[in-house]
């Protein structure tokens, strides 16, 4: 009997039905404009709001990956209900949602789990939305590929220096067929001036991919991201093998769907190459 990893946010962050959530994930990648074409990429930044308010923003990215052949996609996502953990990967055989099923690769997991700070608690996994709303987006795309699934407990900058060596090692002869996706939403519950401002700052230290600031930016409260840990990974990755370049695709916020502008979230598309 397999061990799956059934969806547990669908029906609350997309459509249960899978042909309602076809089309809506049809509607947002239909709103991807003047797409840029992308060569050498490493992966992307996306958000993890329910769709309803963030699935246009996010199509941004994942269309930027639409040309890579990908075969290997390691998603990097924060815990919002445990903590007390560095890392927790999925050791299941299989991620479901409405649209199918992902194969989980089990070679790379036990290789994770051969690592200290790494081990597998799946009631860490079993209620956290933050990595499972993004598997339909990837599945849209009709991308045949394997999944490599991280929850982060602890996310402080020397993890995010002792993930980014690990995934190095792992994944640096195979870049031309594997993708980072990091998950994440910017910042939360603040004015949509306050949020420009502060997602502005965040957006442009990751634009130029300068850590150190983003890093004492964060822990002193002048940027936010639910998933930080996760992003300064992706720029540690990004600086070890030589992914230079940034662009931030597309930003959007909460309030452009509930027209409340008082306490929005702040969304990020993303994407890294050479």
């Amino acid at each position: 009997m397999k061990n799956n990893r059934e969806a547990c946010v669908a029906g609350v962050f997309y459509p249960r039905n899978k042909m309602e959530l076809k089309k809506e994930l049809t509607e947002a990648f239909n709103k991807v404009t003047n797409q840029k074409n992308y060569n050498d990429i490493l992966g992307i930044i996306s958000p993890h709001a329910g769709y309803s308010y963030s699935a246009g923003c996010a199509a941004h990215g994942y269309q930027a990956l639409a040309s890579k052949k990908i075969k290997t996609v390691v998603i990097i996502a924060p815990s919002h209900k445990f903590s007390g953990f560095d890392f927790s990967v999925g050791n299941y055989d299989q991620y479901v949602t409405p649209l199918g099923e992902i194969l989980v690769n089990k070679e790379y997991v036990e290789m994770l789990l051969g690592y200290d700070k790494i081990k597998f608690y799946p009631e860490v996994h079993e209620v956290e939305h933050s990595l499972e709303v993004q598997l339909p987006l990837l599945q849209y795309l009709g991308k045949d590929c394997d999944l490599v699934p991280i929850l982060l407990g602890a996310q402080t900058n020397e993890n995010s220096k002792y993930l980014a060596n690990i995934l190095k090692d792992l994944f640096e002869d195979k870049l031309d067929e594997v993708a980072f996706i990091i998950s994440s939403d910017l910042s939360h519950y603040h004015s949509v001036e306050k949020a420009k401002e502060l997602d502005g700052l965040l957006m442009k230290y990751v634009k130029n991919l300068e850590i150190e600031k983003l890093e004492e930016s964060y822990f002193q409260h002048q940027v936010e991201a639910c998933g930080m840990g996760g992003i300064l990974t992706m720029m540690h990755l990004a600086e070890q093998l030589g992914y230079n370049k940034v662009d931030n695709i597309k930003y959007a916020h909460s309030g452009e769907v509930s027209n409340d502008n008082s306490l929005v979230v702040g969304y990020l598309s993303t994407i890294f190459y050479k």
